[in-house]
């Protein structure tokens, strides 16, 4: 169980750096402990690093007693004749680790989780073709048609990552020129992954009984050192061995660069947590470096028969050395002609820049109420214009200023602007239940926004009763900490004052206005916040006129929201 004893110190380390106490929706949890020498009773916090020692001694004496002498098939399993093989449930195994250690890291430096998803569906498949084609440069003479370079033959049995690296680093780089994302920020998170699918992938390497080294000449030690199923699966014999080596026991060379590439991993996070040093951008060097590095040791231990060559020198090799040389040299001219900037105060800007608060408006931007708008309008109109028909402009024109400003452009009359006024909101109220609805991801996203902790306020045009009544009927009132409507100020919209009140009650410096009108993004910018117009997809014929409005943001959905807000 000595191999148990090291897992679980690596995943103290490992947990340590980003959990060193339990916590459940940002609360530390914490446990009553009384002492039984001073009867004294205290309140301690959940260590987590110990919690995972724990889980894993659990895990390691029930895989050792459980399976210690089975022997692993290649296979999984099969569904419907398809063979499933464990080196892809692996490989499928590192890629969901690294996606999510990548937007955890993403949010700490200011990438959305979005670019994250949206580039592993891009990045990942080609990757594994640049692997393939990689692999079929160097073994030509296996390849004698089409189908079996693109697995229709024999299957897909046959990738170099090295390969795979090179094309990854360069979708990367089209990825990030397209998406206006910072590439020294992408490969940041993209270097750890890398080492994330190295670690995972030898596993599966373990599964297919290769990648072994030389034989074991010490069995007794190899055992000391090692579980059952370890060694069982390192005894290689049949159709596992390769030409001119005999039945026996081999290193586990899957495992050592497993490990070694843990050991890169770990440093890595402890860099970018703790080296006053580092750069943004300098983790692709550092990986290529250590890779490189540890690549070139474990090749050296494997047999001919299993690596690629070109002119009598073993490619891995080769490469491995021109990764370790790419490295270093990028590292260098970097810090001498790239933009430099220092990893640990850009976590620290974008903390201190975050958007904590989210304010919206209420009547186009949270509720659908288009159909009542202008039903109400129109009613309004009938009583005391009978003779004035509405055109669909004048009442896209009403969406935003006040009542009293859209009234005071068909009469002088302050007494009748009251009145109408007061008649529009007296339908208002009647037909709001009936004819309002909230938008496609409005729920959802305030949700997830106060899951998150999110301050969340509405300042709205309308009373606040009726505002409140709105949001209680559609059950999202318990969301949100603030709302602000017409009666509460004395200014409408674009005068900051209700922002600026709302912002003042809730303590916050770091918030975004999110409307559907240009009086809602001048309004956000006279209270001196961000700004975020939206236009549903299915009324766009306003974003000319919000677009031209400069907002920070622009979203065409609600869900659009979380992604500008570098969720």
């Amino acid at each position: 169980m000595i191999y148990a004893l090291y897992i679980s110190i690596i995943i103290i380390i490992l947990i340590s750096l980003y959990y060193p106490y339990l916590k459940i929706k940002g609360e530390e949890k914490r446990i009553k402990i009384k002492n039984i020498f001073n009867k004294k009773t205290y309140n301690c916090r959940i260590s987590m690093p110990l919690i995972a020692v724990i889980i894993d001694a659990i895990l390691m004496l029930i895989l050792d007693l459980c399976i210690g002498d089975l022997f692993i098939d290649p296979v999984a399993f099969d569904i419907f004749g398809l063979e499933i093989r464990w080196y892809a449930l692996w490989i499928l195994l590192g890629v969901v680790v690294a996606v999510i250690m990548g937007v955890k890291e993403g949010k700490r430096i200011g990438i959305y989780a979005d670019f994250v998803y949206t580039g592993i569906l891009i990045t990942l498949p080609l990757a594994i073709i640049g692997a393939r084609l990689w692999y079929v440069l160097f073994n030509l003479d296996d390849f004698d048609s089409f189908a079996k370079v693109i697995g229709l033959d024999g299957g897909w049995s046959g990738l170099a990552i090295q390969g795979g690296i090179i094309v990854a680093i360069i979708v990367v780089y089209i990825y990030c020129r397209k998406t206006k994302v910072s590439l020294y920020k992408a490969l940041d998170i993209v270097a750890p992954g890398f080492l994330i699918g190295q670690i995972f992938g030898r596993w599966g390497n373990f599964c297919n009984h290769e990648l072994y080294g030389p034989m074991i000449n010490n069995l007794d030690l190899f055992n000391f050192f090692f579980p059952d199923f370890i060694t069982d699966n390192m005894y290689i014999s049949g159709n596992y061995l390769l030409s001119g080596l005999h039945t026996g026991y081999y290193q586990p060379m899957f495992l050592y660069e497993s490990m070694l590439n843990l050991v890169g991993l770990i440093c890595m996070l402890i860099l970018r947590k703790k080296s006053k040093h580092l750069e943004s951008g300098d983790m692709i060097g550092i990986y290529l470096i250590w890779y490189g590095i540890v690549r070139t040791i474990t090749e050296s231990f494997r047999f001919d028969g299993e690596v690629l060559k070109i002119f009598n020198i073993r490619v891995s090799i080769l490469m491995s050395v021109i990764f370790i040389i790419c490295g270093i040299v990028f590292l260098i001219l970097k810090r001498q002609f790239g933009k430099r900037t220092n990893y640990l105060d850009l976590v620290e800007y974008i903390k201190n820049n975050k958007i904590d608060t989210v304010l919206f408006d209420l009547d186009g931007t949270l509720l659908d109420s288009k159909e009542l708008i202008y039903r109400s309008f129109v009613h309004t109109f009938e009583k005391f214009y009978p003779n004035h028909e509405l055109s669909d402009a004048e009442l896209d024109s009403f969406f935003g200023p006040p009542l009293s400003v859209t009234f005071a452009k068909y009469t002088n009359d302050s007494k009748q602007i009251e009145e109408m006024i007061d008649y529009y909101r007296q339908y208002n109220v009647e037909a709001h239940d009936e004819l309002v609805n909230l938008f496609p991801g409005v729920k959802e996203t305030i949700k997830y926004l106060s899951k998150h902790n999110y301050k969340l306020g509405v300042i709205s045009a309308k009373k606040s009763d009726l505002v409140n009544h709105a949001l209680e009927i559609f059950k999202i009132k318990e969301y949100f900490d603030i709302v602000i409507g017409q009666d509460e100020v004395k200014n409408p919209k674009p005068n900051p004052e209700g922002i600026l009140l709302a912002t003042r009650k809730l303590k916050s410096n770091r918030a975004v206005y999110v409307g559907d009108s240009v009086s809602d993004i001048e309004a956000g910018k006279n209270a001196k916040i961000k700004t975020c117009a939206i236009a549903y997809k299915k009324d766009n014929g306003r974003a000319p006129m919000l677009i031209e409005a400069e907002p920070d943001m622009f979203i065409d959905s609600m869900y659009g929201l979380i992604k500008a807000l570098g969720e």
